[in-house]
């Protein structure tokens, strides 16, 4: 049976076939406008319909095997991606409009198809898995995001400490510059107390090289079979893909805290800590990154294993809108700061009925 999930697919195959079929002897950019349509119009639409009628809803999924393939096919997907990209950018006559469309388009692919399976694939106990979902974060040149994600982000999520979760009122905006940095540069392991390298950090430190070393390796072919200004929006697109990843972080946990004990203890992470979203067929075209309560209670769950926790914070509309709404501060406020409202006074009184 096939795996629902299948619909991870369904961006790249408007894509390819809308070229295909269309701008392949045109010359336009019909393919990047049904792409962006399809990513920011038809699945909302279609998360509606699914809400209405039942569509995309069914119960446990019976296709583990299928699923894992899935996001390993992510690797040769997001390779073609990117040489795709830059082959269409420098053999077509494009005015500048048309070059900033293509490489957001490529830039938001690299989140969908390196940063969101990476994502995934990080957390698998397979080394061989590990090793393609850091293959995955080096096409965006973004490997540091592997270990922060794992050793830093699950650990201190929710609280001051995690430059990757947004506090209360805090802008995309003023959230990015941290966020971005201590993915990149800010986490290669805890130092031993005598100073010197400890076999972990001498890994992290090792595994970091590897990653942007890959990186390096993908920026030269392009660079030798595309030229430069191919190169270059290379790692334009790639720091689109990383502003979308962690534009999800920001989603994910904008305005949740975990709160210390008179000892300074952090409280255990529970479904307090995460916001979810239930809209069903966003959560198969984003392999259910938008179920992230239940992720970060149990990190090595599968995508197709997570489900939407029933006293977690939720979200009112899936990703893909809320990444259009999370550029104007106040639209994003305006919407979400009454979900949050609504979920602590809920939250107060399930607390409240408990202590009587």
């Amino acid at each position: 049976m096939m795996s629902r999930y299948f619909a991870f697919f369904l961006p790249a195959i408007v894509l390819y076939a809308t070229f295909l079929s269309w701008s392949k002897n045109a010359g336009d950019l019909v393919f990047v406008y049904a792409a962006l349509g399809f990513i920011f119009i038809v699945i909302p639409l279609l998360d509606l319909l699914a809400v209405r009628t039942g569509v995309f809803i069914s119960g446990e999924n019976s296709a583990p095997i299928s699923e894992l393939v899935i996001v390993l096919l992510s690797l040769p997907l997001q390779l073609t991606n990117i040489f795709f990209f830059a082959w269409y950018l420098t053999n077509h006559d494009l005015v500048l409009y048309q070059m900033i469309l293509l490489v957001l388009t490529a830039g938001i692919f690299s989140a969908l198809y390196a940063q969101n399976p990476a994502h995934e694939l990080i957390h698998h106990g397979s080394r061989f898995e590990r090793v393609v979902g850091l293959s995955l974060f080096s096409t965006s040149c973004y490997t540091g995001a592997k270990l922060a994600h794992v050793h830093s982000h699950h650990l201190l999520v929710a609280t001051d400490q995690d430059p990757t979760s947004a506090r209360f009122n805090q802008s995309l905006y003023e959230y990015l510059p941290g966020a971005i940095a201590v993915n990149l540069f800010g986490w290669w392991g805890p130092k031993h107390k005598t100073g010197t390298f400890s076999l972990m950090r001498r890994k992290i430190l090792l595994e970091n090289l590897i990653g942007y070393g890959l990186s390096l390796v993908w920026m030269l072919t392009i660079s030798m079979q595309f030229g430069v200004f191919a190169w270059a929006c290379f790692l334009v697109q790639s720091f689109i893909g990383i502003l979308v990843l962690e534009m999800m972080n920001y989603i994910g946990h904008y305005g949740l805290e975990r709160h210390a004990d008179s000892h300074g203890r952090l409280e255990n992470v529970s479904e307090r800590h995460a916001w979810d979203c239930d809209l069903p067929f966003s959560n198969l075209v984003l392999i259910s990154v938008q179920k992230h309560a239940d992720h970060h209670i149990n990190p090595n769950k599968s995508y197709g294993e997570l489900c939407c926790i029933e006293n977690s914070p939720r979200l009112p509309i899936s990703y893909p809108l809320l990444f259009l709404l999370s550029l104007v501060p106040p639209w994003w406020r305006a919407v979400i700061h009454p979900c949050l409202q609504r979920f602590r006074s809920d939250a107060d009184a399930g607390l409240g009925a408990n202590l009587t």
